[in-house]
């Protein structure tokens, strides 16, 4: 979870080291009030994460307590909680002592002086790191490392903050790829898409959340993931929507392992069931399922970009297969399967479903002569409908999550 600080154009940077650091300043760093007014938020959210953080662990000295459990130790939930409540009065104390120190200082201290100001060396200054990510043209012509290095120059120089690459009090995330640029301050130490409950990691939580919510899921519906892995998808649908029924389908006994240790874990296994099989015969019956979501193979951990390539057609019309009418198919895909598919794969469209048969057949020749003409293999949905696509970060890959409803 983020606090923004800049969301803009892609920034297209130079292999020239200087005028790199040009145009950091101009496009990330911009205006300094921006930063210290965002920092001051920041420090009101961190106030109030800490206060949340109190209250937490004296919820759970309470409940030991009442449960009266004799193998926790009381000294070390104290010792614990007193840290807590003593961070906390530090930061508090340091907050109230800002505004009265700014009394006799300039304009340009001021502003420095509203900012948080407790560090590990106790000193006036924000002790902070920066956490990169270059993707898309920009990774082309230098690293994440040498863009965070400059940008931490750039703020060390603009406000006076210490660096401190292993325990920093802010950290700086910049994200720059060709769609967008992206700064924002993390407001939770912990990151957003660790979840307690997962035991055997797979996909990103984060990301399987944002699938299963553009999936539509109702209370009574039947959720299929046929390349189901490990079942992050389906713990964080089951975890969303828990009266609604999951099917997990793979081909490897391992996986389905895993995935079956991650719903006990979690506590969901009553709503998901698992079985073997194959993601081109799914053992389902036709039109059974309300919603078909999965995360298809690709990426350096699966070799089998080419084969996928040329099996995503087939497992597209095996998911339409098992799917009812109005029913919702939502795939994560790589950049280039996702360029394949519109490429090759002709669905219809919101718009050719309005106009009549005859408009909608010239559409369509049209589109089959274009593909024919470059030499590709061209696949028909007629019963598909394409909603939707949205990019998304997936670390160094960058992928597109893929939406289409059976009519």
């Amino acid at each position: 979870m983020f606090l923004l600080l800049l969301k803009g154009p892609p920034v297209y940077l130079a292999k020239h080291k200087g005028n790199i650091s040009s145009v950091l300043q101009k496009s990330v760093i911009g205006e300094p009030h921006l930063w210290l007014e965002s920092l001051q938020e920041w420090q009101n959210l961190q106030k109030q994460v800490s206060k949340e953080a109190i209250l937490q662990g004296q919820r759970e000295v309470e409940k030991r307590k009442s449960e009266g459990c004799p193998f926790v130790s009381k000294t070390k939930v104290c010792k614990h909680d007193t840290t807590v409540k003593d961070n906390f009065a530090q930061y508090d104390q340091t907050a109230r002592e800002a505004p009265a120190q700014s009394k006799n200082m300039s304009s340009k201290e001021v502003n420095t002086a509203r900012s948080p100001t407790f560090s590990s060396d106790n000193d006036n200054t924000v002790s902070f790191r920066v956490s990169c990510r270059c993707s898309g043209g920009n990774a082309k012509k230098t690293t994440a490392q040498e863009v965070g290095r400059i940008i931490g120059l750039l703020l060390s120089k603009q406000f006076g903050w210490k660096p401190n690459l292993q325990r920093p009090v802010l950290e700086v995330f910049v994200h720059l790829n060709d769609m967008y640029s992206v700064v924002g301050f993390p407001i939770l130490r912990q990151p957003l898409a660790y979840r307690s409950y997962i035991q055997n990691t797979g996909l990103r939580s984060t990301t399987a959340w944002a699938m299963v919510t553009l999936a539509e899921i109702g209370a009574a519906s039947r959720v299929l993931d046929p390349m189901c892995g490990v079942g992050t998808i389906l713990l964080e649908a089951a975890k969303e929507w828990p009266h609604a029924s999951y099917l997990g389908a793979d081909i490897s006994d391992s996986q389905l392992t895993h995935a079956l240790a991650n719903m006990k874990k979690a506590g969901i296994s009553d709503s998901v069931a698992f079985l073997k099989g194959s993601v081109l015969n799914i053992p389902v019956l036709s039109g059974s399922i309300d919603v078909v979501i999965s995360d298809i193979p690709f990426g350096k951990k699966f070799k089998c970009s080419k084969d996928m390539k040329e099996l995503l057609p087939d497992i597209i019309r095996e998911m339409e297969r098992v799917l009812r009418i109005g029913g919702v198919i939502v795939l994560l895909l790589s950049q280039n399967l996702h360029y394949n598919l519109k490429k090759n794969v002709y669905f219809k469209s919101v718009q050719t479903t309005e106009v009549s048969h005859e408009k909608e057949a010239l559409l369509k020749c049209k589109d089959e002569s274009i593909h024919l003409k470059k030499g590709c293999v061209h696949h028909d949905f007629q019963s598909l409908v394409y909603v939707e696509s949205h990019p998304v970060s997936l670390g160094v890959t960058e992928a597109v999550m893929f939406k289409c409803k059976k009519i």
